[in-house]
């Protein structure tokens, strides 16, 4: 109901609008009545067509919500749109927090390589404070820019990875936090379903690493049960899934 009496609302308006503009002598058009998208911009959404271009459309934005699949123009639908690009699943969102996993991911990285040091940028986290880590971003950029004679082959996967030339998803990629890991747990099932519609490759119920370090270890999470725990750095590979704020 809610969303009809915004559209009846709308639609009264660029009725009016419309005399008035050629009450005046000036030509309407479709963008200055607000009919400014297209209908794949609108997929999942009710929408209004433009009385002089039926190819231009009004609808209201499309919320984010867990498993919507994220496009390079920055727009997001539940459904696979074939006239988009798709660089993403929506994995958390909560208030303007909100970030997507990547379509891809590497199934075996080590965290740092050859040895392992406790890198001075990034904060220790107990487990309790790993879970609630949401600076994924931050520590990647720590541990991108860190003077050491170490690499750190997860890290640098997700600061490199660049599924787009440009646009949403053309940057910005980061080694997960634990917390944001950890979170995705409660939309585990929502973000596969996303994946499984593009024929991507699930996140598995399996440990993959995040950004978050605890002396000469980090955190590894699975995001099926948000199960988590500490290894050292260099000793063992596990998955890298990068995410990206949006």
């Amino acid at each position: 109901m809610r969303k009809l009496k915004q559209l009846l609302a709308f639609t009264s308006a660029s009725v009016l609008a419309s005399f008035n503009t050629q009450a005046s002598c000036v030509p309407a058009n479709c963008n200055t009545l607000g009919y400014t998208k297209s209908a794949s911009d609108c997929d999942g959404s009710d929408m209004i067509k433009c009385p002089f271009d039926t190819d231009k459309v009004w609808c209201m934005d499309v919320e984010p919500k867990t498993g919507m699949i994220l496009y390079s123009d920055g727009t997001v639908s539940e459904n696979v749109v074939s006239s988009k690009t798709a660089v993403g699943v929506v994995a958390y969102v909560e208030g303007s927090t909100r970030f997507a996993v990547a379509l891809a991911e590497n199934s075996s990285l080590k965290w740092s390589t050859p040895g392992y040091e406790n890198l001075s940028c990034l904060k220790d986290c107990s487990s309790s404070s790993a879970q609630t880590d949401f600076n994924g971003a931050q520590n990647t950029s720590c541990i991108i820019n860190y003077s050491s004679s170490n690499s750190y082959p997860a890290a640098e996967y997700c600061n490199n990875y660049r599924p787009v030339s440009s646009g949403t998803g053309s940057s910005g990629w980061y080694l997960p936090a634990a917390g944001e890991l950890y979170v995705m747990s409660s939309s585990y099932e929502a973000i596969n379903l996303g994946l499984q519609k593009l024929s991507k490759t699930k996140l598995q119920n399996a440990y993959y690493w995040s950004s978050s370090e605890y002396g000469n270890g980090a955190w590894v999470v699975r995001p099926s049960d948000g199960g988590m725990d500490g290894y050292p750095k260099s000793n063992i590979s596990y998955r890298v899934r990068c995410v990206l704020a949006f």
